[in-house]
């Protein structure tokens, strides 16, 4: 008789697509610094060791984290000509106790860690640079908190060459997004596995049936789930003597 143990309620996130901030010519003041793009950014949960982005191959895992571009490129802002933007953080607001990181391009460590309820000092001023010139895009940098919930992350341009002024403030928001549990129940002879998706998201069914070597593989005809906002079921016949189950969720 076959014993079906089955658990697992991790998450990972595999960003295919990433947003961008353009840094450039503020709209409001042509000798000032401005910022462009979106300010909300969905940071799913990625386990350690899982893939995240084909432009952070190194990035170890054990995080919520979102990819974004800051980019002088431009579209809706003029190119600020001559400027040698640096992007500062001026203010982490999230969780009591949680930390917002941010990851250089290839770094399996991060970069710089300011702990929620951080201001900058004159001391204190944790920055990144902005590529120039042909390279705009500076892909693979990451952003991550290391608990659940919403972070207010305040951001300000600064040229190096002195050419503009500093920008306004730039807010962004941050939300670290805990996963849906995924349940099980034994209906008809078959292990049902259900999960409340999420609209725009998407799931693979995976399996692994030894958590010492690690090893999840995909379960067959339950990979690229569209997550529409209603309850997915699985079922799955009772094959495994002892299994252990996730959902992989991605954009």
């Amino acid at each position: 008789m076959k014993e079906l143990f089955i658990a697992a309620l991790i998450f990972t996130t595999w960003a295919q697509a990433h947003d961008h901030v353009e840094v450039g010519q503020s709209t409001q003041n042509p000798s000032q610094l401005g910022l462009d793009g979106p300010g909300y950014q969905l940071a799913l949960f990625v386990p350690q060791g899982e893939p995240f982005s084909g432009y952070a191959l190194d990035f170890p895992g054990g995080y919520f984290a979102s990819e974004l571009t800051f980019t002088t490129e431009v579209n809706a802002l003029d190119s600020a000509v001559g400027s040698d933007p640096v992007i500062e953080l001026v203010s982490v607001t999230g969780p009591i106790g949680a930390f917002f990181s941010f990851w250089e391009s290839g770094s399996t460590i991060p970069t710089w860690s300011r702990s929620s309820g951080w201001n900058q000092t004159e001391t204190d001023r944790p920055a990144f640079p902005v590529i120039l010139g042909g390279e705009t895009h500076a892909h693979g940098r990451i952003f991550t908190t290391d608990q659940p919930g919403d972070y207010q992350i305040v951001f300000r341009a600064q040229d190096k060459n002195n050419l503009f002024l500093p920008s306004t403030d730039f807010t962004l928001t941050f939300h670290a997004q805990l996963p849906p549990p995924l349940s099980i129940q034994l209906k008809n002879g078959q292990a049902l596995l259900s999960f409340q998706s999420r609209e725009y998201l998407v799931y693979d069914l995976q399996v692994c049936t030894d958590l010492l070597a690690n090893k999840w593989i995909n379960v067959e005809g339950n990979i690229g789930i569209d997550g529409n906002g209603l309850k997915t079921e699985c079922p799955l016949p009772l094959n495994y003597p002892r299994a252990f189950f996730r959902v992989v969720e991605y954009y």
